[in-house]
């Protein structure tokens, strides 16, 4: 699960950020590159991209073993959110599952995962409406 490897890139992240005493107060201003993921992550979907192949969900798997995994996930999201108290959002950066090259701001990292839910909320939300009442 792409959730799985991303708290553990954070987790390294935040450690190396703490041992290289990269603390900061924000508000943080983010690169380019940062400001272009995030947005190209946020609801609407502007340019449909093919999803690369370790991001599609396994098939066929139950709600009930897909949810408590899901919620773990947001718990420890919330937990490396309290950790990163008091570090530079911006200096501190984070390897992303999107390529090995790529590296965003600590900041930028958690705002594209808050994108990325809100865009699977926008997904359900569209599913919901062609239902039949």
């Amino acid at each position: 699960m792409v959730g799985q490897w991303e708290v553990l890139a954070i987790e390294e992240a935040i450690a190396r950020g703490r041992e290289r005493g990269l603390t900061g107060q924000g508000p943080f201003e983010f690169s380019a590159i940062d400001r272009f993921v995030v947005h190209q992550t946020e609801p609407p979907v502007r340019s449909p991209l093919p999803t690369s192949p370790h991001f599609v969900p396994l098939h066929g798997q139950p709600v009930t073993a897909v949810m408590p995994t899901f919620f773990h996930v947001q718990g420890q999201l919330l937990l490396l959110l309290e950790r990163a108290d008091g570090l530079d959002l911006r200096r501190v950066k984070v390897a992303t599952p999107i390529s090995r090259w790529l590296k965003l701001s600590l900041g930028a990292m958690f705002a594209q995962i808050a994108a990325h839910e809100r865009r699977h909320l926008d997904q359900a939300r569209r599913v919901r409406e062609k239902l039949p009442l």
